[in-house]
């Protein structure tokens, strides 16, 4: 697993800490709740295991759900 360091402002940790709420998911803390939400949200937009070729290019960007550049 690699580790990502972000901030959050307050008024996303309000959301953060009301979504865990309306959840039920009072046995998480909020960093694991977050690192879920995130996962869940990632996988929505790009259900597939990114490949990239040779060239350090994505292979199956036709597997992206998410809006385009």
């Amino acid at each position: 697993m690699t580790e990502l360091q972000l901030f959050l402002s307050a008024e996303d940790m309000d959301r953060l800490f009301a979504i865990k709420e309306l959840q039920g998911r009072d046995d998480l803390a909020a960093d694991v709740f977050a690192r879920k939400l995130l996962e869940e949200y990632l996988y929505k937009l790009y259900p597939a295991r990114p490949k990239w070729d040779d060239e350090g290019h994505l292979a199956n960007a036709e597997s992206y759900r998410g809006p385009k550049a």
